[in-house]
C-alpha cells in the first residue's frame, strides 16, 4: 500500500487493520478469506493470528472504472510476489484471491455548523471527500480552524471529523490565579489551553500551598481524563507535575493526599498518549516517561535512565543498558506476552521519579535511599509472572548500611488511600555500597484471612506459606467431600443430631477453602464486579465456618451441661437459620454500606477481600473472639467432664490417656481452636505462628475426615458393610470373616450398653433409666459422641 501511495496516481485515503484471533498449532498455516459487499478488503493470516487490511484509495486518473480496477489489483500483485511480503518480524501470507477491489462512491460531506462553548460557532462548507475545510478562528484571525471531509470504512460514505480548533484562542480568558481554577470546566476543547495556563501560573508562583496543590492536581486530572491527548498535551501534564514538586518548599505534607491521583495522572495520560511508531520518549526536569507498543511477539525489554546531574535532565534507553551513571533500569520478562490477548495491541509504559519527595512517608525507620522507577501494562496487571521484574536501582549518594535494605513497591491502597511502601513479595536478589537490584512478584497466603496486624511477610516466608496453603486448601476440599458423602450416603450415619451438624460444618470449611483457592484466579481479571463477589464469599463461608463451629460447641453445652432436661423443637433447622443467615446478614450490611469495601488488597495483589479496616477488625476479628472465647471455655469444661469420668473409671492409665488425647485432639479441630494461633501472630514469633495457622486451618477438613471418619468405628462399619472394604476390618472381626455383609450385631450390642452404662455414670448427675435416650427429642446428646470422636469404648474389667 505504501507503494501506491508513493505513485502520484493513487493516494491513500484511510486505512484500517482488524486483528482477528486464531487457535492454530505452530507451523500451522490457514487463510481465512472474507468478504464484504460494496468494499475491498484482503485477509492475511500468519501464524498465530490474521488480519482484515481494509484501504481506500483515492485515485487521479482518466481511466475507465475496470480498467482502473485492475490496475490497482496488478500493482498489489506486483507488490507481494508470490503471495509474501516480509519486513523485519512481520510476514505477511496473502492469497491472490483475497484481494478484492471495488469503487467506491461517498459522496460530499455536506454544509454544516459546529458549536464550541468555549471557541465560538463555526461554518463548514460543502467539502469534497479526503480534502479539509478551513476558516479563521474567532479570536484570534491569524489563526485558522480546520476540519476534515473523510470517508467511513464501514459505510464508504463521506462524514466530517471533529473540528480542530488548536490554533484558536478561547473566547474568554482563563483565572489569574490558581484558586479560581476550581470553576473552569475541562473538555477536549480547552484542555491544551487550560494545561498551558495552569503552567504559566504555577511557574510564576514562587510556592504552592495545599490548596493550591489540590486544585493543580484536580484539574490536571481532568485533563488526563479527556479522550485526546497528544504527545504534547502528556509533555505538559509532565512539565505541570514536575513544577508541582519543585514548589513545595522541601516538604512532602502537601502531596500526602494527592500524591496517589498523581501517578494515576501519569499513567493515565501515557497510555492514552497519540503517538506514531513503536515508542514515544518524554523528559521534564526529574522526570522520565516512556511509552512502548507491544504485541504476543514481545521478547522482553529493559527500560535505564542515565543521569549526570543526580536526578535532573534524566537520558531514556529502551532496550540497551548505556554505559555511564545508570540510575535506574527495570527489565520486564518475555513471559509478559502470554498476558497479551492477540487481539489487541497494548502499551507499557516506564515512568522515572529522579525527585522523590512524592514518596516520602511518616516512618521514621525507613528512608527511600534511591530513585524510583515503575513500569505498568495497559489493561494488563504484572503479577504472577513465570518470571520476576528485575529492577536495578542506584543508591543515592552510597549507602553504607546496604546490608539493610529492602525491596518496596508502592502500595496504593496503604495509609488509609494515601499510599506506602510495602515489601511483600520483594525480594532483593544483589546489593552492594552503590546500588541493589530488586526481583518482585506478589501471592497471598491463608494468613491473611486472620492476619491480626494487617502488614506484610517477607518474600521467602510469602513463598512458603502460600505453597502450604494452596496444598492444605486442596487436601483437605477433596477428604470434606468423602466425608460429607459418607455422612449424607449413610442414613445410620446422619440420623442423630452432631452428625447433621458435622455434615454442615463441612460443606462451610469445603466452600471456604474453594473460595479461597480460585480467589487469586478470579481477582487475575481485573474485574471489580468479580473482585467484589469473590471477596464477598470468602467473607460470608468464612463466618458460616466460624458459627457451625460455634454451633458444635453450643450442642456440646445442651448436652453437657444442661443434660437431658431440655427439649428443643426443630433444633438442626434452628441451628441451620442461625449458621447459614446470621453470616449472610452481616455480609449483606457490609455489601449495603458501601460495595468498595471490598476489593484487592493492593495494586500488585491479586487477591480480594476486605480492603477497610475497621471493617475487618469488626466483622472478622471480633467475630472470631467471641466463637473462639465460647469454644475454649466449652472445651475447659469437656475437659472437667473427662477428668471426673477418669476418677470413676477402672480402666488402666494407658487406655485413659490415649482415650484423652484422642478426645480432646478431635475437639481441637472440631470447635476451630486452632484458629486461635492469629492472636500470637506479633512480633519477633509472628512468622512462626503464621506457619501453625497455615498448616493447622488449611488442613482442619483432613483432620476432622481423620477423627470424625477414619477413627469412628460406625464410619468404619458402614464402609466394610456397603463398600466391601476389607481393609476396614473392626477390631472384633479378626477372627477372618472379613467379607461384606458382616454380622456386626454383637458389637452394636455391647455399643448399645456401653451407651447406656455412659449416660448412668454419676459425673452426668443423670438419675435417668435406659429409656431416658427417648425423652431426648430433639437434642439427641450422647456424651460419648462428644468425648470420642472414634466411638470406641471398652467394656470396663
Amino acid at each position: 500500500m505504501m507503494t501506491l501511495s508513493q505513485d502520484s496516481e493513487f493516494a491513500v485515503a484511510n486505512l484500517a487493520i482488524q486483528i482477528k484471533s486464531r487457535d492454530t498449532s505452530e507451523g500451522e498455516i490457514t487463510m481465512d478469506q472474507t468478504a464484504r459487499e460494496g468494499r475491498g478488503m484482503a485477509t492475511i493470516s500468519y501464524v498465530p493470528y490474521s488480519c482484515v487490511c481494509q484501504v481506500i484509495l483515492k485515485a487521479n486518473s482518466s481511466l475507465a472504472v475496470s480498467e482502473l480496477i485492475s490496475r490497482i489489483e496488478r500493482k498489489i500483485h506486483g507488490n507481494l510476489t508470490h503471495g509474501n511480503f516480509t519486513q523485519g518480524q512481520l510476514m505477511l501470507l496473502v492469497a491472490s484471491e483475497h484481494i478484492a477491489v471495488e469503487k467506491l462512491e461517498p459522496g460530499r460531506c455536506k454544509a454544516q455548523e459546529t458549536v464550541s462553548k468555549y471557541k465560538g460557532t463555526y461554518k463548514w462548507l460543502l467539502t469534497n471527500p479526503t480534502e479539509t475545510a478551513q476558516t479563521r478562528c474567532i479570536k484570534n484571525r491569524d489563526g485558522n480552524a480546520t476540519r476534515v471531509c473523510s470517508i467511513n470504512m464501514e459505510t464508504g460514505k463521506s462524514q466530517w471529523e471533529k473540528p480542530k480548533l488548536k490554533q484558536c484562542k478561547l473566547l474568554q480568558g482563563l483565572p489569574d490565579k490558581i484558586v479560581d481554577l476550581a470553576n473552569i470546566t475541562i473538555s477536549d476543547e480547552n484542555a491544551g489551553d487550560a494545561a498551558q495556563h495552569i503552567l504559566n501560573l504555577i511557574n510564576e508562583s514562587p510556592t504552592l500551598d495545599e490548596d493550591e496543590t489540590k486544585i493543580v492536581v484536580s484539574k490536571v486530572s481532568d485533563i488526563s481524563q479527556c479522550h485526546e491527548i497528544s504527545m504534547n498535551l502528556t509533555q505538559m501534564i509532565l512539565q505541570i507535575i514536575s513544577a508541582v514538586l519543585g514548589k513545595q518548599n522541601n516538604s512532602a505534607s502537601d502531596l500526602r493526599e494527592v500524591r496517589n491521583e498523581i501517578l494515576r495522572i501519569i499513567e493515565r495520560a501515557g497510555h492514552k498518549m497519540e503517538f506514531f511508531g513503536r515508542t514515544a520518549n518524554l523528559t521534564a526536569a526529574s522526570l522520565a516517561l516512556a511509552i512502548l507498543r507491544v504485541d504476543h511477539t514481545f521478547e522482553g525489554m529493559a527500560f535505564s535512565i542515565r543521569s549526570y546531574n543526580e536526578g535532573a535532565d534524566p537520558e531514556i534507553y529502551l532496550g540497551e543498558v548505556p554505559l555511564g551513571r545508570i540510575l535506574a533500569s527495570i527489565y520486564l520478562p518475555k513471559s509478559l506476552r502470554e498476558r497479551i490477548p492477540l487481539s489487541s495491541l497494548h502499551t507499557i509504559l516506564f515512568n522515572f521519579f529522579g525527585q522523590t519527595s512524592l514518596f516520602k512517608t511518616k516512618n521514621v525507620t525507613k528512608a527511600l535511599t534511591t530513585f524510583v522507577v515503575s513500569a505498568s501494562v495497559s489493561h494488563t496487571s504484572i503479577q504472577n509472572l513465570a518470571d520476576p521484574v528485575v529492577i536495578s536501582l542506584q543508591h543515592v549518594g552510597g549507602n553504607q548500611n546496604y546490608d539493610q535494605v529492602h525491596c518496596a513497591f508502592w502500595d496504593f491502597g496503604s495509609n488509609d488511600g494515601q499510599g506506602g511502601w510495602n515489601s511483600s513479595g520483594c525480594k532483593v536478589k544483589e546489593t552492594d555500597v552503590n546500588h541493589t537490584i530488586c526481583q518482585c512478584d506478589h501471592l497471598t497466603h491463608f494468613g491473611v484471612l486472620m492476619d491480626l496486624s494487617r502488614s506484610a511477610v517477607d518474600a521467602v516466608n510469602e513463598r512458603i506459606l502460600v505453597l502450604i496453603t494452596y496444598i492444605g486448601c486442596g487436601i483437605s476440599s477433596i477428604f470434606l467431600g468423602v466425608a460429607m458423602v459418607t455422612y449424607i450416603a449413610f442414613h445410620k450415619l446422619r440420623k442423630d443430631h452432631p452428625s447433621k451438624i458435622l455434615i454442615n460444618l463441612c460443606t462451610a470449611l469445603l466452600m471456604l477453602n474453594l473460595a479461597f483457592l480460585v480467589n487469586s484466579w478470579s481477582a487475575s481479571f481485573q474485574k471489580a464486579g468479580l473482585c467484589i463477589t469473590a471477596a464477598g464469599a470468602l467473607h460470608y463461608f468464612l463466618l458460616v465456618s466460624l458459627t457451625w463451629m460455634g454451633l458444635e460447641g453450643v450442642h456440646m453445652y445442651i448436652c453437657l451441661v444442661r443434660v437431658f432436661n431440655i427439649y428443643v423443637p426443630n433444633y438442626i433447622l434452628k441451628f441451620c437459620l442461625v449458621g447459614w443467615g446470621i453470616p449472610g446478614i452481616m455480609v449483606a450490611i457490609t455489601l449495603s454500606v458501601k460495595k468498595d469495601l471490598y476489593g484487592t488488597l493492593s495494586s500488585v495483589t491479586p487477591f480480594c477481600w476486605i480492603k477497610d479496616d475497621s471493617i475487618f477488625y469488626t466483622s472478622v476479628v471480633a467475630y472470631f473472639c467471641l466463637i473462639f472465647l465460647m469454644n475454649l471455655s466449652m472445651f475447659c469444661t469437656v475437659l472437667a467432664q473427662l477428668n471426673s469420668m477418669n476418677s470413676q473409671s477402672q480402666r488402666t492409665r494407658r487406655k485413659i490417656i490415649l482415650r484423652d488425647l484422642k478426645g480432646t485432639t478431635s475437639l481441637t479441630f472440631l470447635l476451630g481452636l486452632t484458629w486461635g494461633f492469629a492472636f500470637f501472630a506479633w512480633g519477633p514469633v509472628r512468622i512462626f505462628f503464621l506457619y501453625l495457622f497455615a498448616i493447622f486451618n488449611t488442613l482442619q477438613g483432613f483432620l476432622i475426615f481423620v477423627f470424625y471418619c477414619m477413627m469412628k468405628e460406625s464410619v468404619r462399619e458402614q464402609w466394610q458393610t456397603h463398600l466391601c472394604c476389607g481393609w476396614l476390618r473392626l477390631d472384633n472381626s479378626s477372627d477372618g470373616d472379613s467379607r461384606c455383609g458382616l454380622n456386626v450385631r454383637h458389637k452394636q450390642e455391647r455399643l448399645k450398653k456401653t451407651f447406656q452404662h455412659k449416660v448412668l455414670t454419676p459425673s452426668f448427675k443423670s438419675t435417668a433409666t435406659s429409656s431416658t435416650f427417648k425423652s431426648l427429642g430433639s437434642a439427641q446428646c450422647i456424651p460419648s459422641e462428644i468425648s470420642f470422636p472414634n466411638g470406641d469404648f471398652d467394656e470396663d474389667p
